[in-house]
């Protein structure tokens, strides 16, 4: 059986000082300590307690603020962040990892314009996150989460109220993965606003066909189908 008291609450922390004072003088114990913050960080993270990582995260480059990897670091705790809905925060994390990152890592700079392609969406930054997105793009052209990219940036488009430049990036989102229930939705609400239910009904009923179970594609037909009637 544990005991608990200040004994033991006292000996974890003057442990822990000993343990600081001592990577400071070995710069290898130094970065281990780092490193240890680091990986706490990341199981944190798995198990969904978003503070504790983010912690953990922000001692990490506490004790080795110039350590040239970093961005890693930077990396993970804007998705600690934006797990934890700190948009803000999330921001300021990915685009220090980006300006961090190394010229030549065109992976890691793709899978964080990606990131922040994403939160910018979800804060109505729209500009914003169609430039991530365009980036990302043009920095690999062929990652396997580009359908989704296409997808996401069409949603900007379709919230700027630019329904052709919107349908334009479902249509190559769909041709990417022709099962992706959510392009045909997006894709029908533009012919829908643009007027042209025929499109719009194809559309929301392919994207019923691929998700049965979806109430809002299920309404979305209907939808249709009562418009159709009025203009009958």
């Amino acid at each position: 059986m544990v005991k608990k008291g200040l004994n033991k609450e006292y000996f974890i922390g003057f442990t822990s000082a000993l343990i600081f004072c001592f990577t400071l003088s070995c710069s290898s114990s130094y970065n281990r300590l780092a490193r240890n913050y680091h990986e706490q960080g990341q199981i944190f993270y798995e198990r969904m307690e978003y503070t504790s990582s983010i912690e953990n995260y922000t001692k990490a480059l506490e004790v080795n603020p110039k350590d040239p990897e970093n961005y890693k670091i930077y990396f993970d705790r804007g998705k600690a962040y934006f797990k934890d809905r700190q948009y803000e925060n999330a921001i300021y994390d990915y685009t220090r990892a980006l300006e961090l990152t190394p010229q030549g890592d065109r992976k890691s700079k793709f899978l964080i314009l990606e990131s922040r392609g994403y939160v910018y969406l979800l804060s109505q930054q729209y500009d914003a996150s169609i430039s991530d997105y365009s980036d990302a793009l043009r920095l690999m052209p062929t990652h396997e989460y580009v359908k989704f990219i296409y997808t996401n940036r069409a949603w900007d488009y379709f919230n700027k109220k630019e329904y052709d430049l919107a349908i334009n990036d479902f249509t190559k989102s769909i041709s990417l993965d022709p099962k992706l229930a959510s392009s045909f939705y997006g894709r029908g609400q533009c012919w829908y606003l643009k007027g042209d239910l025929q499109r719009a009904m194809q559309d929301a009923k392919e994207a019923l066909r691929l998700n049965p179970g979806s109430s809002k594609y299920d309404d979305f037909v209907y939808e249709i189908r009562n418009s159709m009637k009025n203009v009958n």
